[in-house]
């Protein structure tokens, strides 16, 4: 589902400094042919001796072509996708805390609830990011941007995500559960995929400038 994007954007500004400033520690075979059956045919009986004026020649045996047994190629396999990495620790709650994040504090409460959910996931996105995939600066996730998240009073799943890192776009997907309160993430576990292509950028509402992207 597409919710609006305002409260989204103010809240990212906020909270962003936050969450950058926080410390990053380091860290075929073919199958089995089976048995070919012989069957050992009787000889056949010879011949009665005929008179002739020269001796027979016995024509050359023709030796048979070996029987065999037809080879069935098994398919490949469908590679398994990556499974999603489980954070151990969660963020969510340290961003907040942060004496700059008091406007994201005190925005939070009047979110509904499910914009709440939202943002908190969001927050806990981009703080993973940062900590997990050496290398990126996420400033900014969007849940919905290559297909509708599915989002309750307590949970977001968003397998159709984008985290933009460095005036970059790249595939995300990700599960996040919140409290029942609504104040902190309590499971979170996500998966980033490629670069998304500049030009399927204004396709999916990813844009450049709607915010700080080192």
């Amino acid at each position: 589902m597409r919710l609006s994007v305002g409260a989204s954007c103010l809240l990212h500004l906020s909270l962003l400094a936050a969450v950058i400033l926080l410390p990053i520690p380091q860290a075929l075979r073919l199958p089995p042919i089976e048995s070919i059956k012989v069957d050992f045919v009787p000889a056949p009986k010879p011949p009665e001796p005929v008179q002739q004026s020269e001796p027979a020649v016995a024509p050359k045996a023709v030796p048979s072509a070996p029987a065999t047994q037809p080879v069935t190629q098994t398919p490949r396999p469908t590679p398994a996708e990556p499974p999603m990495v489980k954070a151990e620790k969660l963020y969510s709650a340290q961003v907040l805390a942060d004496p700059r994040s008091r406007g994201a504090r005190k925005a939070l409460p009047q979110l509904a609830p499910q914009e709440r959910v939202i943002q908190l996931c969001n927050i806990e996105a981009l703080a993973q990011l940062r900590r997990q995939e050496t290398g990126f600066q996420p400033d900014m996730v969007v849940p919905y941007a290559m297909k509708d998240a599915k989002v309750t009073d307590h949970a977001l799943e968003a397998k159709g995500a984008a985290m933009r890192s460095r005036k970059h776009w790249y595939g995300l997907a990700f599960n996040c559960e919140v409290a029942p309160d609504l104040k902190t993430v309590v499971a979170f576990e996500f998966l980033l995929g490629a670069e998304i292509p500049r030009d399927q950028w204004a396709e999916h509402d990813l844009t450049l400038d709607d915010g700080p992207a080192d």
